[in-house]
């Protein structure tokens, strides 16, 4: 939920009433921990989802000795003639085509997700720039759609997907040049996004749910490779916020988590107001210990 704080104790009476006309049972999803003591007075419990990572893009350098590797990975493509550009909309016929085999290229057969992960969707991409990666040869090797954005602060991205000839490090090729740009813009901050399931569950004294979190978070690497995401980003997020899913006090846990895995899990028609927001990784950041 989002808006005004002194109305939000009414606007949740509001969801809930319509959610028992109609027979529903109201989850939160993504909440922040502000949102815990009005949901909590309206009979909801909580467990951790994950947690958001931001990054002070005006703060944001490639010197010292913890960009060492980052330093390397660009001079090597800016060698090898790798370019960035941002272009902005509305995209040409010859435009979607490439980026649509890019982005069939990424998914490999695989069905998309859907809900609060990004999919490849015209009408939302048209929205908003668009960041492109181009080899030496200028064919364009990697995307990163951008979120509209409505605030002065704050950017962030979609989607970011890659080809199959793309080099090892394009998402940091990509994820650099946009923290540069948002500075160049005067933005303050870069969302890098949710770190799905980060940190729950690992306790042995954690609730059934978070447990049962934890090991969705473990065991459903593969495809969006969440763990891998988390340490990806941690390269550069300078600040985490936690997010909650919650849900009513007699409801299921274990049912809860599994309706959210399935609807997360297929994708859905994008309604053209929804915000969606998530992005995958290449083969180094899905494996941070293989170099």
């Amino acid at each position: 939920p989002t808006g005004n704080m002194e109305k939000m104790e009414e606007a949740i009476e509001e969801v809930m009433t319509n959610a028992d006309r109609f027979g529903y049972r109201p989850v939160f999803y993504e909440v922040r921990g502000t949102m815990i003591p009005y949901l909590h007075d309206h009979g909801f419990d909580f467990i951790k989802l994950g947690e958001e990572g931001f990054v002070d893009v005006q703060n944001f350098t490639m010197s010292g000795k913890k960009k060492k590797g980052e330093r390397a990975l660009m001079n090597k493509l800016a060698r090898e003639g790798y370019t960035f550009e941002v272009i902005t909309p509305p995209f040409d016929k010859e435009t979607w085509k490439t980026l649509r085999v890019i982005s069939d290229e990424w998914l490999d057969g695989r069905e998309e997700k859907g809900f609060s992960l990004g999919f490849f969707d015209t009408y939302y991409l048209e929205q908003a720039d668009i960041a492109i990666a181009k080899n030496g040869e200028g064919k364009v090797v990697g995307f990163a759609s951008m979120m509209p954005s409505y605030t002065d602060k704050m950017t962030s991205i979609d989607l970011m997907r890659y080809s199959k000839e793309a080099p090892s490090g394009i998402m940091d090729f990509l994820f650099i040049n946009l923290f540069e740009k948002a500075k160049e813009d005067g933005f303050e901050i870069f969302n890098a996004g949710m770190a799905p399931l980060a940190n729950v569950g690992e306790s042995k004294y954690a609730f059934l749910g978070e447990r049962l979190a934890g090991l969705v978070y473990r065991y459903s690497q593969g495809f969006y490779g969440f763990k891998g995401l988390r340490n990806f980003k941690s390269k550069y997020v300078t600040d985490w916020e936690q997010k909650f899913v919650a849900f009513r006090k007699r409801s299921s846990i274990a049912f809860t988590m599994l309706q959210l895995m399935i609807l997360v899990g297929k994708k859905r028609p994008l309604s053209h107001n929804q915000v969606v927001l998530d992005f995958p990784l290449d083969e180094e950041a899905k494996n941070p210990d293989s170099e």
